[in-house]
């Protein structure tokens, strides 16, 4: 959120910081029934909020002296009017506004569960690191992603997306298309889904009528989410969360002063919690386990008093650490070099918390038992494994997961929680990571057709004892308790259990990486990200 000051309204003083706003005399344009309006009449109460239906209105309004300040989402304003927003720089943004970019829903939508499935879609693009390459592709000011798929669903049933392609980096007109961010994740959705969409252009201030209306059924045009709409439709968890920055008019508006030549914009530095360097750091403090996972008990027997957080799934995890709601996290080393590599604000500790085997679940007494095995050994001995594990430890987007070319003899049904890159998480649409190279190729071996199941993963197990499912994949360690109620493959696959911290990459160094590995790898990341 920005807020852009000009001072040609009824407030005479040139605005130094964003509280300064909050005066009876000083007048605030916002866009009306959105999360900023909500919250500079929150923060700001003294001032007065004057709506507009777009920015554009808006931007005028601060021109002509309507207005003495605009509050506005930083990313769209200064991808609105870039260079052109000439007599602006920035001032400390001391109030502290975020936010929340969520998908709006049809509360009567055709569509079961359709906010459960929007969610899990989210987390599936958190998981696989394909926000965070959009959201670079995006705001690289690109006109197109050609790493998006252009072909079109077969499905009878259509998904229509109301956008308003007036915000970009999210939803813009190029040529005669709408293009951006919000535009490239209702493709990936149409793919996930396996179903038709269809972008219906909306104005602004009538996308929730649009909804109330049964005239679409999604809402993807970087919408944020107010209460004052929240008895008519429904929202998802958030997929983008807006920086807050403020910009101002230059007091000298005689002189002409580019966007590109105004100081880079000022964020609040999140608060700064105790850094942590060694496991016996933790002691008292809070750290995130993924529900019926086993690295809780592994929590507990090596750090003190710790304080357990379970989460459903890790890109929950993972934002909670983002947001300095959690000291710690506990996962798989492999996941936590994935996480990573899209945020170089985390670390991982030197010390471990256990080695973990990966096996193939099945039912107690399934006869493929031997016949999986004996495809592991194999597939080990040709270093076929290493080689899919290599393969998905590069850049992500630049492979594509095995195709079933083959057609079997039947069809297993395979268990999976799509939520743990790099060994499954969704790619441009498509089910990917090492688990599923893995699987499609022992099913090729076998001369099994294989069909995942998607779902949450401590109903896995469940689904395999009730016969729901044939066998499991899921970066599953193989353990005595699990081992009572199902049986496991030979081990695929070994990995050490981590914890990833919020302690700068310099700090952890400094504390003693003895194998100078830690300190290469982070090099690494510095690297990529600088």
């Amino acid at each position: 959120m920005a807020i852009n000051t000009g001072c040609k309204g009824t407030y005479n003083k040139q605005l130094t910081a964003a509280s300064k706003a909050n005066s009876p005399k000083c007048i605030v344009g916002v866009e009306q029934s959105s999360g900023i309006h909500e919250s500079i009449e929150k923060t700001l109460p003294k001032a007065q909020i004057k709506p507009y239906s777009d920015l554009i209105t808006a931007y005028f309004a601060l021109q002509v002296g309507e207005i003495d300040a605009l509050a506005y989402n930083e990313t769209i304003l200064t991808h609105t009017f870039n260079d052109s927003m000439s007599g602006l720089s920035y001032i400390p943004n001391d109030i502290g506004i975020t936010e929340e970019i969520v998908i709006g829903m049809n509360k009567h939508s055709s569509i079961p569960n359709l906010k459960g499935i929007i969610n899990k879609f989210i987390d599936s693009l958190n998981a696989a690191g394909t926000l965070a390459e959009l959201n670079e592709h995006w705001n690289e000011n690109s006109k197109t992603n050609p790493l998006i798929s252009t072909k079109e669903s077969e499905s009878e049933q259509v998904l229509r997306i109301a956008t308003s392609a007036d915000v970009p980096p999210f939803s813009f007109i190029n040529g005669s298309q709408i293009v951006g961010i919000d535009i490239d994740i209702s493709k990936l959705l149409e793919d996930k889904l396996n179903i038709k969409t269809k972008i219906v252009r909306t104005e602004r201030n009538k996308l929730v009528s649009a909804l109330k209306n049964n005239e679409a059924d999604l809402i993807i045009s970087a919408f944020t989410k107010a209460e004052s709409v929240l008895s008519d439709i429904e929202f998802s968890k958030p997929y983008y969360i807006g920086k807050t920055a403020f910009v101002v008019r230059k007091s000298d508006f005689d002189k002409e002063v580019s966007l590109s030549k105004v100081p880079k914009m000022t964020y609040l530095e999140p608060k700064k919690s105790d850094e942590i360097y060694k496991l016996a750091d933790l002691s008292g403090k809070t750290v995130g386990v993924q529900t019926g996972a086993t690295l809780d008990e592994q929590v507990q027997q090596l750090i003190k008093l710790p304080r357990l957080q379970y989460f459903a799934n890790i890109p929950e995890m993972t934002k909670a650490l983002e947001e300095r709601d959690l000291d710690a996290i506990a996962v798989d080393y492999s996941v936590a070099e994935a996480i990573l590599k899209h945020h170089s604000e985390f670390s991982i500790l030197k010390d471990r918390l256990s080695k973990d085997e990966f096996g193939i679940a099945m039912r107690k007494n399934n006869p493929l038992k031997t016949r999986i095995d004996s495809c592991i050994r194999v597939l080990e001995k040709k270093g076929e494994i290493q080689r899919i594990k290599d393969k998905w430890s590069k850049s992500r987007s630049a492979v594509r997961v095995m195709q079933q070319d083959w057609v079997g003899s039947d069809t297993l049904i395979v268990g999976t929680e799509a939520l743990y890159a790099p060994y499954e998480f969704y790619q441009w649409g498509e089910l990917s990571g090492i688990d599923i190279d893995i699987m499609y190729t022992i099913g090729k071996m076998l001369n099994k057709n294989i069909k995942f199941a998607d779902m949450n993963f401590d109903i896995l197990i469940p689904s395999l004892v009730n016969e729901k499912t044939d066998l499991c994949i899921a970066a599953m360690s193989i353990t005595e308790e699990r081992s009572n109620s199902i049986d496991f493959s030979i081990p695929y696959d070994k990995n050490e259990s981590v914890i990833v911290v919020h302690t700068p990459e310099h700090a952890l160094e400094k504390n003693g990486d003895s194998t100078g590995v830690l300190s290469l790898f982070f090099q690494k990341i510095h690297d990529i990200f600088n």
